[in-house]
């Protein structure tokens, strides 16, 4: 009976000194909600660099879709020039837990639910939305293969 207890807690207390590891949904996930907050933080570059090349993007303004060499850097781009023209500035994307995450361990599909906010000439405005990201595993970890935004028509914050 002694050696039996034993051998239980050799078996738990091994088990609870191994190290657990994030699945692979958990790690892309955390990839995504990074790039947004250094997105918001102002950091363009870990955005862009957070990409592959060729990232597949749709969002509300004009051209709406975005693909091929160089397609972040041209989102960027755009979203200044539309930005510019529309007296926007300030903007973020403030977003919650998954509402839907699954990996098979090489790609991974995310949803985000977001709220676009931005002042425009002056106004504090918001939209609630989402965010869908496609991922792909590489050797230097998960990268944004493609992301779509929907929402809402952004209206003043109360």
């Amino acid at each position: 009976m002694r050696a039996m207890f034993l051998g239980v807690l050799t078996a738990a207390l091994m088990a609870s000194a191994t190290p657990t590891f994030a699945a692979p949904i958990d790690d892309a996930t955390v990839t995504v909600t990074s790039v947004l907050d250094k997105f918001n933080g102002g950091d363009i570059n870990a955005f862009f660099a957070a990409h592959r090349d060729g990232a597949l993007i749709v969002d509300e303004f004009a051209p709406f879709v975005w693909g091929g060499p160089q397609s972040v850097q041209r989102w960027a781009s755009d979203y200044d020039a539309d930005a510019k023209r529309r007296g926007i500035r300030d903007g973020r994307i403030d977003y919650g837990k998954p509402i839907q995450a699954n990996s098979d361990g090489t790609s991974a599909y995310i949803v985000l639910p977001t709220t676009y906010r931005f002042t425009q000439n002056g106004t504090k405005m918001a939209g609630a939305g989402s965010m869908a990201f496609v991922m792909a595993h590489e050797l230097t970890g998960w990268k944004i293969s493609s992301w779509i935004y929907s929402g809402a028509t952004s209206t003043p914050e109360r």
